[in-house]
């Protein structure tokens, strides 16, 4: 018996047999030098394969369409924009005509110069997208080759996917009813496999080096996405008692839907609890998790993988969507739009200069208000969209009080060209800033009088406090949310908050894990935001609790000596949790 760690990337516990999905690898090609004067020949194969490529994801995109709900449409538009990207087009071309390289090696040149250009990016989702490149390369080349598609897709029966990583393509084509987790060589929170694992609720581990040549197709495993392990070979003893988690998880899960409404506390006392989303979430999964409205919907997913910037109706639409949806999620439910929240490093050509430090670079409201343009037609839409259901704007990454000024002088002048206009449109939309940075926390009580609402992005908050990245293996350590110094930031943030009279809400990822999310409610927190599969537990736990319970449990790192790490402090958190609630452990990393 053998276990190897990797990162936790979808909580939940699954066990079954092994499907190895190896996927078609680099496809092996031919590389010469095309004769003097037959050129134009090979540009008329290279464009009739790139017609051809077209067709292929037109098609996939068409099939998934009529399947309502599926977020995977939008992935293969974007490789759509990719394969019609005129600059890698013409890049390509001038290879053939000026290298007199062969289309399929000056496919492979171009695509190798786009890849290096992406794992350069500090952010995380960004050289993730590489994947994004590699599709689209191999459905050209295929093309090219003519190397039909992997054909040895025959998962017919449940088992855990396992394979180096997983490209869009290979990802939608699983069949996912016979789909009880992944794993991976590499991969992160951010790849394809970990945003489709938790939108399906199911557990994933990635980052595990070399589990394809250490496992057997067939032979069972365990995996545990909450602790990020995979067991090879369990024995006996371990895989009983790895079922009996399997089986808690199932009964929490049921337990926590089928309970009183998510964010009810044991003594009738309410919290909100909402769900972040972005363009393309189906609703079915938000509303059967019991989200009661969405704290954080992620407009930069309008902008990521797109050659120019998506226009005002374009914008209008997508707002609305979200907007009708989910005022059907619980009374009084709203959609709080997050305005652009884009950093240094782009996938849109154009929207900004290369920086040397984009985190902290003019990114989110500094962008905006320095293109002030695009601030205005974001505003445009979103307000737009309020008229069709409850909506609140929020702003990204504020910090300080000027933001907030600059932001209300274009804001007002837009609503008074809509006024002008006849549109019709919320006047009292309620707008909020997020903090997350520190300089906003410890400005709480001047910025709360500038807005109806904070939420605050634990994730950025925890990094930029800490100065540690949490991808960075050297220092994740120092990723702690419930550090000292975290804690009081966030103590003088809600202080602020209630002082002025608005609401307070998190949304980072500290809100979906019990220990912490459960912690900010007893600090005063009126609403948590997160992914809709992790609500359940969340729900569960609140469900259990009283309110003095919950003033008690704020008590407890305060009553730790002044020296306790933070790490120390969610450890003695958890166990008070635990004690509280001992249905819990199982959720719990």
């Amino acid at each position: 018996m053998t276990t190897l760690s990797g990162l936790a990337t979808a909580r939940g516990y699954a066990f079954g047999p092994v499907f190895v999905y190896r996927g078609d690898g680099e496809v092996p090609i031919p590389q010469y030098l095309v004769e003097s004067g037959s050129e134009e020949e090979e540009l008329l194969r290279l464009r009739a394969a790139i017609k051809e490529t077209r067709r292929d994801l037109e098609g996939l995109i068409s099939v998934l369409r009529e399947r309502t709900g599926r977020s995977d449409v939008r992935v293969f538009e974007c490789h759509l924009m990719i394969l019609e990207d005129a600059i890698l087009t013409k890049e390509i071309e001038d290879h053939v005509t000026g290298d007199r390289l062969n289309a399929e090696a000056a496919v492979r040149k171009t695509m190798n110069g786009a890849r290096t250009q992406f794992e350069r990016m500090n952010d995380p989702y960004f050289r993730e997208r590489v994947r994004d490149i590699d599709d689209v390369e191999r459905r050209l080349l295929q093309r090219l080759t003519g190397r039909g598609r992997n054909t040895h897709l025959e998962l017919k029966s449940p088992a855990i996917v396992v394979a180096d990583d997983l490209t869009p393509s290979e990802t939608v084509q699983l069949p996912r009813e016979f789909v009880l987790g992944f794993a991976t060589n590499g991969g992160s929170a951010t790849s394809h496999v970990a945003l489709l694992a938790r939108a399906l609720g199911l557990p994933a581990v990635t980052g595990l080096g070399d589990i394809t040549s250490r496992v057997t197709p067939g032979k069972v495993i365990l995996l545990d996405g909450t602790n990020g392990t995979v067991t090879l070979n369990p024995d006996r003893d371990t895989m009983s008692q790895f079922s009996v988690l399997v089986e808690r998880q199932r009964e929490f899960t049921v337990s926590a839907i089928s309970g009183p409404p998510a964010g009810t506390l044991k003594d009738g006392g309410k919290v909100r609890i909402l769900a972040n989303i972005h363009p393309g979430v189906p609703v079915a999964g938000v509303k059967e998790f019991g989200a009661e409205g969405v704290g954080l919907y992620r407009s930069e997913y309008l902008w990521l993988d797109r050659e120019m910037e998506p226009t005002e109706e374009e914008q209008f639409e997508a707002y609305r969507k979200a907007v009708e949806m989910t005022a059907g999620l619980a009374p009084e439910a709203r959609t709080t739009i997050r305005m652009l929240d884009i950093g240094g490093d782009k996938l849109m050509r154009g929207i900004s200069t290369k920086e040397s430090n984009p985190f902290l670079g003019n990114r989110s409201i500094r962008y905006l208000l320095s293109h002030r343009d695009v601030m205005r037609t974001q505003f445009r839409a979103i307000l737009r969209a309020s008229a069709f259901g409850r909506t609140a704007i929020m702003y990204p990454m504020i910090s300080c009080v000027e933001e907030l000024r600059d932001a209300a002088v274009e804001l007002a002048t837009v609503k008074r060209q809509l006024d002008d206009e006849g549109v019709a449109y919320d006047r009292d939309i309620p707008v909020g800033a997020m903090i997350e940075v520190p300089s906003a926390a410890i400005m709480a009580d001047i910025l709360a009088s500038y807005v109806d609402f904070f939420s605050v992005g634990t994730n950025d908050l925890v990094q930029y406090t800490m100065a540690a990245d949490r991808g960075n293996d050297a220092v994740s350590h120092l990723y702690q949310p419930l550090n000292r110094a975290i804690i009081r930031l966030m103590k003088h943030t809600i202080d602020a908050a209630k002082k002025h009279g608005i609401s307070v809400a998190v949304c980072g990822e500290s809100a979906s894990d019990p220990v912490a999310g459960v912690y900010w409610v007893a600090l005063g927190v009126d609403s948590l935001s997160m992914s809709a599969t992790f609500i359940p537990a969340i729900a569960h736990a609140l469900s259990g609790l009283t309110r003095a319970d919950l003033d008690e449990y704020a008590q407890v790192p305060e009553r730790m000596p002044q020296g306790a790490t933070g790490d120390e402090i969610f450890a003695k958190c958890r166990a008070w949790l635990i004690a509280r609630l001992p249905f819990l452990e199982d959720a719990l990393a």
